[in-house]
């Protein structure tokens, strides 16, 4: 039944029926809806609950609460019972991460407290990937509380940063965005593609190849044999994500051969076949044919190809590219 229809409905019945309806809505209600939602505060103080919920925050009250929630939840208050945070509370943080991501959004990028705001929006950004891997909150799916994807956030903030201008500073803060913690519900590959859509000239594409090899570098330079197995895959990993993402770029800039060099250059995987197959898939997924066949037979004498990419090879070779779409 739409509100509408439920308006009408009520118009049928005298306030005594219509109190009876409500006491027996409120019974059939679990007890863990009524916490989540707050239903009895909202129905003893239904008038001030309206009034906050008008009532828009000045960025320098923002900027206090985003700062003590990220302060409390990083402290893992929201995670496990304390004095300083309560049941009630924890269990309701994704309201009060609603409300902020809201708010904080109503500011205009381009102005002094729009400023303050994309910067407290991207404190929680960091906040909320990490959530989405090590228990912060009440759960790990901390985007889904939140009601917005991961890629969807990743994408508001890159724009609010870039409308400010082509500058490598705020190239380094887009590209540290996609350095991250990523939500195990979607895949790297949104959020990389998320990023790329963001660049939409030449020279912020070019850009940002130059700040992503800068950060590949400092990565690989932190790669050491004295450190942790996960220490160091997780350094790997996001070398290989970025090394990607600038694989990607450069075929959107037409310069395919530099996208391979770089692939080559700094993808880490020890067996040649899969970094191959890597390669080849991406190059399948653009639909350069012509430089898949190249760099596969480049390497026909070194490598031994899996059957799957013989069969494509076969196929590309007599001029068959629809042969593998379903």
């Amino acid at each position: 039944m739409l509100v509408s229809e439920l308006k009408e409905e009520l118009k049928k019945y005298k306030s005594e029926e219509k109190d009876k309806i409500i006491v027996e809505l409120y019974k059939k209600i679990p007890k863990s809806i009524k916490e989540d939602y707050d239903i009895d505060n909202f129905i003893i103080n239904l008038n001030d609950i309206k009034s906050k919920e008008n009532k828009s925050l000045s960025i320098e009250e923002l900027s206090k609460q985003v700062t003590y929630f990220i302060e409390c939840a990083s402290s893992r208050l929201y995670a496990q019972p304390n004095r300083i945070i309560n049941k009630k509370e924890r269990s309701n943080w994704r309201f009060k991460a609603k409300k902020f991501y809201k708010e904080l959004n109503n500011f205009l990028p381009n102005t002094k407290e729009g400023l303050i705001a994309t910067y407290l929006l991207t404190k929680l950004y960091y906040l909320f990937s990490y959530g989405s891997n090590y228990l912060t909150f009440s759960s790990f799916n901390t985007f889904g509380a939140l009601g917005v994807r991961q890629d969807e956030y990743l994408e508001n903030i890159m724009k609010r940063k870039l409308i400010l201008g082509a500058k490598e500073d705020i190239m380094k803060d887009c590209v540290n965005l996609i350095d991250t913690y990523y939500d195990p519900e979607i895949s790297h590959m949104d959020m990389l593609l998320t990023f790329i859509s963001c660049l939409n000239t030449i020279d912020l594409k070019n850009m940002a190849i130059k700040v992503i090899e800068e950060k590949i570098l400092d990565k690989k330079s932190k790669i050491s044999a004295k450190k942790s197995f996960d220490y160091n895959y997780e350094l790997e990993s996001m070398i290989n994500y970025l090394t990607e993402c600038a694989l990607i770029i450069f075929i959107e800039l037409c310069e395919i051969d530099k996208g391979i060099k770089f692939f080559h250059k700094y993808y880490i995987e020890k067996r040649l076949e899969v970094k191959e197959y890597i390669l080849l898939e991406y190059l399948e997924l653009e639909e350069k044919y012509d430089y898949w066949i190249k760099e596969y037979e480049k390497n026909m004498d070194k490598i031994n190809y899996r059957d799957s990419l013989k069969e494509k090879y076969n196929e590309y070779k007599k001029g068959n590219y629809e042969y593998f779409i379903n």
